[in-house]
């Protein structure tokens, strides 16, 4: 294996087996056992394994799984749940061995599989600090004098001293992520470890892991949160039920990540006077940039051939506001620069709750409008409006502008993308009776059909 490969993962499979009953895992292994027992072209043999067999299936986890990660390179593993992401980095980490395949790592490993994991519930905080580090590789010396440092990392204040068992799922976080980042590991793997922190130690994680990532170590990372990926990861293996369907730019893999079957709907040019005049154009463009949001993003990234150089947001009363009731919509307006000459450009918004998970994405392509071809040194100044019929809560966007590929409707280049804008408020007023209950309002009818007496009274006849 070479100095410059941290992780070779070769033909990996990993396969689980059924089993018919519980009575099975006894009698079919005793079966082939006695099979055994005979020559295996005898017809008895051959009976005996048949028999056996059908008490159980193979379900393979993973299937021919290969890939390699350099020094210094971040990884993402992203897929529908079920798809093997946290088998395969279980089987990276050690502690699950492959079924076929071979995986070769090349330096010290610290993982984050499982929150909790390695830490005695009965044990503080300290003592588990100590017990963790020794697990990866540390003197009790070393340990002592990180010490300070991982309790500031981890702040979780007097708890420090409390049995873990008492710790809530975010402070057992903060503490494993503290104590694994406090070296410089050669190879670091986390496995949707961050989602349970909030937002202010989740900035701080990520800061941590670029300057790990800036020291050499290398990253692979598994998480739903696709923004994450593209912030943190160089490339992304997109898994589905076990194989892996594609492997490449981290955008690229989450566009297909989202990728729906259905076919695009049928680009229709702006209808007649769709587009402002000038005067009014500028007088929203000024408005955009007066009351730029694009500063609040968390994260950015993208060629920038096509620019969002400025971005508002507005309620229904055009007033500059991320707090929106529910139920009522909110208006972003882009201001795009074209640094080349695009021929069919979009432009996309989405929509995160408190999770970070994806609550709505589209774009001018999804509904069927096209922004038309543009030139050089183009500037366009668009909107959408999004009526927020989601349960309260506070949400982020992420602003987008993008082209199209020859692969695809749902493939293509990001230009620019804004992401973790906000974050925008959605209330109810308390006097007032909420219209849905949930995650979202969809759409719902009722029809009074009739209403008539219980009893069934008989029925006048018509006049003549």
């Amino acid at each position: 294996m070479s100095d410059s490969l941290a992780i070779s993962v070769q033909n990996v499979g990993k396969a689980y087996r059924l089993w018919e009953s519980p009575s099975a895992r006894l009698t079919a292994p005793l079966t082939e056992r006695l099979a055994g027992v005979f020559p295996p072209a005898t017809a008895l043999a051959r009976g005996l394994r048949a028999r056996a067999a059908k008490r159980y299936r193979d379900f393979w986890a993973l299937k021919h799984i290969s890939f390699e990660v350099r020094r210094g390179e971040a990884v993402g593993i992203i897929g529908r749940n079920g798809s093997g992401k946290s088998t395969l980095l279980q089987i990276v980490a050690g502690t699950l061995q492959p079924t076929d395949g071979s995986v070769k790592v090349n330096g010290r490993i610290a993982a984050l599989l499982e929150l909790g994991s390695g830490f005695n519930p009965d044990f503080s905080g300290r003592e588990n600090v100590f017990l963790n580090a020794a697990v990866l590789g540390l003197t009790r010396a070393e340990t002592e004098a990180r010490f300070d440092q991982i309790a500031a990392f981890a702040d979780i204040g007097d708890f420090l001293d409390q049995p873990v068992k008492v710790y809530s799922s975010g402070m057992m976080m903060r503490l494993a992520f503290a104590v694994s980042v406090s070296l410089q590991p050669d190879i670091l793997i986390v496995d949707e470890a961050l989602s349970v922190g909030d937002v202010f130690f989740q900035q701080k994680c990520f800061k941590r892991i670029h300057e790990l990532l800036a020291g050499d170590t290398s990253l692979l990372f598994v998480s739903h949160d696709t923004a994450a990926v593209q912030n943190l990861c160089d490339r992304a293996i997109l898994l589905h039920a076990g194989r892996e369907i594609f492997a490449g730019p981290p955008e690229e893999a989450v566009i297909r990540y989202y990728a729906s079957a259905s076919a695009r709907p049928t680009a229709a040019p702006p209808p007649p006077g769709a587009a402002p005049a000038n005067a009014a154009g500028a007088a929203i463009e000024a408005l955009a940039v007066a009351h730029n949001i694009l500063p609040q993003a968390r994260s950015r990234h993208g060629s920038r051939m096509l620019e969002i150089v400025a971005a508002s947001a507005q309620n229904e009363s055009g007033l500059d506001r991320l707090e929106i009731e529910v139920g009522h919509p909110i208006d972003f307006t882009f201001v795009v620069h074209a640094h080349k000459a695009v021929a069919e450009p979009q432009a996309g918004l989405n929509l995160y709750d408190r999770f970070n998970t994806l609550v709505f994405a589209s774009g001018n392509h999804n509904i069927g409008y096209s922004l038309g071809a543009v030139n050089l040194n183009d500037v366009l100044v668009f909107q959408f409006r999004l009526v927020l019929d989601v349960v309260p809560g506070e949400y982020t966007a992420s602003l987008i502008v993008s082209e199209e590929s020859e692969d695809g409707p749902n493939q293509g280049m990001f230009y620019d993308v804004h992401e973790g804008i906000g974050p925008i408020s959605v209330y109810y007023p308390l006097n007032k009776l909420m219209p849905f209950y949930g995650l979202a309002r969809l759409p719902f009818r009722f029809t009074y059909v009739a209403r008539r007496s219980a009893v069934g009274e008989p029925q006048s006849s018509p006049s003549q």
